[in-house]
């Protein structure tokens, strides 16, 4: 119908015809040649769009970088026990402000694995999980592992820097804000980073209600996780498996790295 209508603009008659499944344009011999000038133009300056095939990433390694978080906090919680005096654990670990700015800089990535009681332990590890699978989904499970511990530890440097002051906390909601603060900030997610702000929002709320929060740190978090969302966001994605391997590695090596540091 549309080379129809460019026909008769150009003054060429022609009949339309159907043709069993499809339709026939039917011009005189003499008009043939300015026919098809006036419909190879028409198709010059309206190219058809071409589908965009996006390839879907599979969702099982992201749900298994999801559920391997999962199971390492509980798992650990379990190995440390909760926080007490005694607990060495607690003593060498915990992001302490003042020791972290006197250069004690492990506790910023072994405070992440620490967790005061059960119940903080398992909140951090559902929301963990769910939020590192979405991310590795977004960027792969390396990318993800990586962006998520830099993110964590990046806020309670910062955190401690601002703070200077007797302070204390543990736990990897950090971490948890930070991979808010990337998801936020991907671009893909933009058209709904409402949702994501809201999230962390209410997140924020929810944790922030107890008597050892670490607003700080969480606020910090969240930030630095904007910060490495928005660096990351307009580089190509990294397909390589072997290059996903190595950094899912380094993300997992660096908080063991730095309790051999602590104790040291």
């Amino acid at each position: 119908m549309d080379f129809s209508l460019v026909l008769d603009e150009e003054g060429v008659a022609h009949e339309l015809r159907s043709a069993g499944d499809h339709w026939a344009l039917m011009v005189d011999e003499a008009d043939l040649v300015r026919a098809q000038a006036a419909l190879a133009a028409f198709e010059r300056e309206n190219p058809l769009p071409v589908p965009r095939v996006q390839a879907q990433r599979p969702p099982t390694p992201a749900v298994a970088c999801g559920l391997v978080l999962f199971l390492s906090i509980l798992a650990f919680h379990v190995w440390t026990g909760p926080d007490s005096s005694g607990s060495p654990w607690f003593s060498r670990g915990s992001a302490d402000a003042a020791a972290i700015v006197r250069g004690e800089w492990w506790r910023t990535v072994t405070a992440l694995t620490l967790h005061a009681d059960a119940g903080h332990a398992a909140g951090n590890a559902v929301l963990g999980g769910l939020l590192l699978g979405l991310l590795a989904h977004a960027l792969g499970p390396g990318v993800a592992a990586i962006l998520v511990v830099l993110a964590g530890s990046a806020g309670t440097l910062a955190a401690a820097e601002l703070l200077r002051r007797d302070f204390i906390s543990v736990g990897a909601s950090t971490a948890v804000f930070g991979a808010l603060g990337v998801l936020a900030a991907l671009r893909q997610h933009r058209r709904r980073a409402w949702v994501t702000l809201g999230a962390g929002l209410a997140l924020l709320a929810f944790l922030g209600t107890s008597k050892r929060a670490d607003l700080a740190g969480h606020l910090c978090g969240f930030a630095c996780g904007v910060l490495l969302g928005a660096g990351v966001s307009p580089l190509p994605p990294l397909r390589g498996r072997a290059a996903q391997a190595a950094l899912a590695f380094i993300a997992a090596a660096a908080p063991v790295a730095a309790w051999l540091a602590a104790f040291r």
